[in-house]
């Protein structure tokens, strides 16, 4: 009895001893993690102070925020990073919400280490004017000093991407999923603007003629009368690149570039099947497809046969984009006392014009001076430089400026970025949505056209496939008493009646999937079983009388496997938002 006492108090002790070194392990935990959470609020305001200082223009307060940001993530990953935290990943349930703080700790702490001193940098050098134009000529120097660092960043923020992607914020208790979800809407911002930064960086100093002149073809798209791609390419430039030096040279419209004969290339059979041969016959015609780099190839072709002329690439802004682009220049003197402002300058290129102006060879006149006024504006170094570089990725964003190069390595670096306009095939577990949209008034009429698009992910299928919904919620905002705004902006009525505003809708669907449902205000359409680039496409022809709103949606199914977050992109018109956006996935 009595050694089955020992025995028994033995236990106790053990016991007793498991627990207390159990308690003081959780104790450990808890205040570790009491403490981390507090460094990333810390984090945070100390975040938004460095933010603030920048705008302010105040680098040394902003250096000196910087700092203690710094330290307070170094804080918070120094207290996530250990034995006891990598064994409480494996806990069943609460390891991944561990496991996503030990995450976010990491990628906040290597952030502001590698990037925010990269990018505080960056945004001094703007603010001192380092990049600002002199005499029209670009510090080339400059650039490529600073691209290793740009480079790096991109490298850094990257990496941090692909470590919070494989965090699924779905699978995580709350507050952690809205947290992780933010921070990756942020990392996925970042990662973006970087990616953007490091390749133009990398692509300037040859673009723009460092070891040999270069010509490009500057095409203003007019969303008045859209385009796939954003609308007719009614004004054209040529610029001239060399040492870093920018300038411009003819001017002129498609008219100056038109007739032709017959196609000047020959197109893939798919585009020639879902846009027609016109495409590559009639200059005003050549962005009917979505794939920029298409169209810019027959534009190059074009100018070549026409002017003489071969281009090293394609360049296409619209007159929202440089609205955003002078919120920098500021105002711009044009001709007959009109100054055009951020605020009036699409107003002004879109509608005004053509209401005021009858004559095409004036209406020509006056655009070719706009042109010319705000490039040299611009080439000048007028005005703030931040708002303008901020202005000029806002239009990236809403795939307003677009850029395609002949040389194939260069394009390639251009290929899926924001600039690039390359229509996507087949891109994996990626489904690709799109939803373009061709004017066939032969007017105007599409300034008063306004329109919301939207993505949604409904079902996650069994083989991992998914169910999407597109909508486009439409309105004619055409005023009733229209008779008075000319045949310029109404059409000849020859293709549809004046005051109505009509074009064709293509919605593609991703690689192997298909659009399973079309309807326009409820009712059900026929679904066209189309292909191009490998995607199917759903045709439908719209029309909108003066004040008339209409909502069109459609179904869409992925491919199996295509559980990826989808990307959607669309047809920018006068409305501002971001395109290319990201689709969270229903299978995450």
């Amino acid at each position: 009895m009595g050694i089955i006492a020992q025995l028994g108090s033995s236990r106790r002790r053990i016991a007793t001893g498991l627990v207390l070194v159990a308690l003081v392990v959780v104790g450990i935990f808890a205040w570790q993690a009491f403490s981390a959470s507090r460094a990333l609020l810390d984090a945070r305001d100390r975040a938004e102070v460095v933010q603030e200082r920048i705008s302010e223009g105040d680098f040394d307060g902003a250096t000196r925020a910087l700092a203690e940001l710094q330290e307070h993530t170094h804080d918070a990953h120094d207290r996530t990073d250990g034995f006891l935290w990598d064994l409480g990943r494996k806990i069943p349930y609460l390891g991944r919400n561990i496991g996503a703080v030990q995450t976010v700790s990491e990628v906040l702490d290597t952030a502001t280490r590698i990037n925010a001193p990269i990018a505080l940098q960056l945004s001094q050098a703007v603010d001192n004017g380092t990049f600002r134009p002199v005499a029209g000529k670009i510090n080339l120097p400059e650039i490529e000093r600073l691209t290793p660092d740009v480079r790096r960043a991109a490298a850094s923020i990257e990496q941090a991407g692909r470590d919070l992607d494989e965090i699924r914020p779905g699978r995580l208790t709350f507050p952690f999923n809205d947290l992780v979800a933010d921070l990756q809407d942020q990392i996925d911002d970042a990662r973006s603007a970087a990616n953007a930064t490091a390749t133009a960086f990398d692509l300037l100093p040859a673009m723009l003629g460092k070891g040999g002149e270069r010509d490009y073809l500057l095409m203003i798209q007019n969303p008045a009368e859209l385009r796939a791609s954003g609308g007719l390419p009614g004004s054209l430039a040529v610029l001239h690149a060399e040492g870093g030096r920018l300038t411009m040279q003819w001017q002129g419209s498609a008219g100056d570039i038109n007739p032709f004969s017959g196609p000047v290339l020959e197109l893939p059979q798919d585009t020639t099947q879902q846009y027609g041969a016109r495409m590559a016959a009639d200059f005003r015609d050549i962005n009917f497809s979505p794939d920029f780099a298409e169209s810019a190839q027959i534009a190059r072709a074009m100018v070549k046969q026409k002017l003489g002329i071969e281009v090293d690439g394609v360049v296409s802004v619209d007159p929202v984009a440089l609205g955003y682009l002078m919120q920098g220049t500021g105002p711009i003197q044009v001709s007959n006392g009109i100054s055009l402002t951020a605020d009036s300058v699409a107003p002004i290129l879109l509608n005004q014009v053509y209401r005021q102006i009858r004559s095409p060879g004036e209406q020509d006149e006056f655009f070719e001076n706009a042109a010319r006024r705000i490039f040299d504006a611009v080439m000048g170094g007028q005005g703030d430089q931040q708002q303008a570089i901020k202005g000029l990725a806002t239009a990236a964003n809403e795939h307003r400026v677009l850029l395609w190069a002949a040389d194939d390595a260069e394009q390639a670096r251009l290929t899926g970025t924001a600039v690039g306009g390359v229509l996507p095939g087949d891109t994996g577990a990626v489904p690709q949505v799109g939803i373009y949209l061709n004017d066939t008034v032969a007017g105007k009429m599409d300034y008063y056209l306004r329109y919301r698009t939207s993505v949604t992910a409904v079902d996650c299928r069994r083989g991992r496939a998914q169910d999407l919904r597109a909508s486009l919620a439409l309105e004619s905002t055409m005023p009733t008493n229209f008779k008075g705004l000319g045949p310029y902006v109404l059409g000849t009525g020859e293709f549809a009646p004046q005051g109505t505003i009509a074009f064709n809708l293509r919605i593609y669907a991703p690689a192997g999937g298909q659009v399973t449902s079309l309807k326009v205000d409820g009712e059900t359409r026929s679904i066209t079983s189309d292909l191009h680039r490998g995607r199917p496409v759903a045709f439908v022809p719209i029309s909108l009388e003066p004040g008339q709103q209409s909502i069109v949606t459609a179904d869409i199914r992925t491919a199996a496997g295509q559980d990826d977050d989808a990307v959607f992109s669309f047809t920018p018109g006068m409305v501002s938002a971001r395109n290319g956006r990201t689709v969270t996935s229903a299978c995450n």
